[in-house]
Order: C-alpha cells, then sequence, then structure tokens
C-alpha cells in the first residue's frame, strides 16, 4: 500500500513507530486538491485534511510512503478515532512526473466543520514537517499564511509547542 501523506504522517520516523514497514518513497503533488484545516478535533480545534477542487491547477503536496498492507489496522481501524476519516484512492505526481495510486486520509463530511481554526502549535507542526519532509517553499508559505487561534490551553499549548 501506499501513503499520500500531507499532515503528521509525514514524519516517517515517527509513523514508523506504529506502523513498523512505513518507508518514504519520497515527496508528489496531488492534483486537483486543496490543503485545508476541517477536520474537527476534540480540543475544539480543527485539524489537517483534504478537499477536492474543480480547479485542476490546485494541489497538495505531501510524502509519499508505502508499507505493507497487513499494517494498515496498525493506523487505520473504524472502530476507534478513524471513524471520522476515509482512506481515499488518489493519484499523485512526484517529482520526476512518476505517477503513482495511494491512499490518503480525508474527513468525513460528520467531522468537518468550516468554523474551527487549528491551534498555532498544530500550524507551527504542520509547517515544520513540511519543511522536514523538503515540501516547495512556496507550498509551504501559503500554509503559512492559513489563520490559526492560540490555544487557550496554556499548559498543552506549551507542552505542544516545545515537543
Amino acid at each position: 500500500m501506499i501513503l499520500f501523506s500531507f499532515a503528521g504522517n509525514m514524519d516517517v520516523e515517527h509513523f514508523a513507530k506504529t506502523v513498523p514497514s512505513a518507508k518514504k518513497i519520497g515527496i508528489a503533488k496531488l492534483p486537483g486538491y486543496n490543503f485545508i484545516f476541517n477536520k474537527t478535533a476534540d480540543d475544539l480545534s480543527s485539524k489537517a485534511n483534504i478537499l477536492q477542487s474543480s480547479d485542476p491547477n490546485d494541489c497538495v503536496w505531501g510524502v509519499l510512503v508505502s508499507l505493507d498492507d497487513k499494517e494498515k489496522s496498525n493506523f487505520f481501524n473504524a472502530e476507534t478515532f478513524s471513524s471520522d476519516f476515509m482512506l481515499e484512492t488518489v493519484t499523485c505526481i512526484d517529482l520526476n512526473n512518476k505517477i503513482y495510486t495511494a491512499c490518503a486520509f480525508v474527513a468525513l463530511p460528520h467531522a468537518v466543520n468550516t468554523h474551527l481554526l487549528p491551534y498555532d502549535w498544530y500550524l507551527k507542526k504542520v509547517i515544520g514537517l513540511a519543511k522536514n519532509a523538503g515540501l516547495p517553499e512556496d507550498y509551504i508559505k501559503k500554509i503559512s499564511m492559513m489563520p490559526f487561534k492560540v490555544d487557550p490551553d496554556d499548559e498543552r499549548r506549551e507542552k505542544r509547542l516545545n515537543k
């Protein structure tokens, strides 16, 4: 299985703690999609999501990760938090114009809320992961300009900012 990761799973080393077979293939773009923060989180903020776009020039950048199909249940279990997501089959293009069929996490309609913003620490984390992955600078700049809110839980905020 190939996973197109556009947020937390771009940290393949960390992801491999849950899915030992996870290996980074490289970076790729997902044409015809937009990156958005609209997945409702338990902490009254929003998390990263992708949304199909009517503009074929739109794209989301991320990391392609290969993993053993047998380990899918390590990170995708419909009985747990992942009931807010589905794995959607998508077509990605790497830097060498090689085309990949991959799966990407997409929030289900009941888990989407357009009125919540991501917390400052979460936005900072996504930007850091994008930089570490080597995503294009103009794309990272676009994400960094997205609105956010300061986490009102000072203890959680400090813990997350210092991770």
